[in-house]
């Protein structure tokens, strides 16, 4: 007799302080807005097909990246509130939401708590989730503080 699988779940969350005011930092956090600075990043929409930004509730977009192919379902979007949430699903590796709640700070500033609320499917699922440690969420997130900062200052050709 084999032991049964045992899914590993993790919920991470951060904060992402951007030298932007609110709706321009909110603006890089969208599925269109992450093109400008996540290399590789190419939301293939499925419903609405398009490039709908905002993205409705309902929009339902894959991703290839990472070597993984990712489908997304937009629950909630709402740039003006500074808030977004997704459910996401790797298949075969794990599924589970991504929440962003953004809010101007002040100084033309903003802070976007980004949440992610993950559960494996697979032993690979699991191993990707252990590797999923708090220091590294948070280094992820500086990444991204480096990379937006990048990006508005310097959207680049085509951008």
């Amino acid at each position: 007799m084999t032991d049964a699988f045992r899914s590993v779940h993790v919920e991470r969350s951060g904060v992402l302080r951007l030298e932007l005011p609110l709706a321009r930092a909110f603006s890089f956090l969208s599925p269109e807005g992450e093109r400008q600075w996540i290399d590789g990043w190419d939301p293939e929409y499925l419903n609405p097909p398009g490039r709908p930004h905002p993205p409705p509730p309902g929009t339902v977009f894959r991703t290839r990246h990472g070597g993984e192919e990712t489908l997304w379902l937009v629950l909630a979007f709402d740039a003006a509130a500074g808030t977004a949430d997704y459910v996401r699903v790797t298949a075969g590796s794990r599924v589970g939401t991504v929440s962003v709640r953004a809010r101007d700070a002040g100084g033309g500033t903003t802070e976007a708590v980004v949440t992610y609320r993950l559960t494996a499917l697979s032993p690979e699922g699991n191993r990707k989730l252990e590797e999923m440690t708090a220091e590294g969420y948070d280094s992820m997130l500086r990444r991204w503080e480096a990379a937006i900062t990048s990006a508005a200052r310097d959207p680049g050709p085509g951008r």
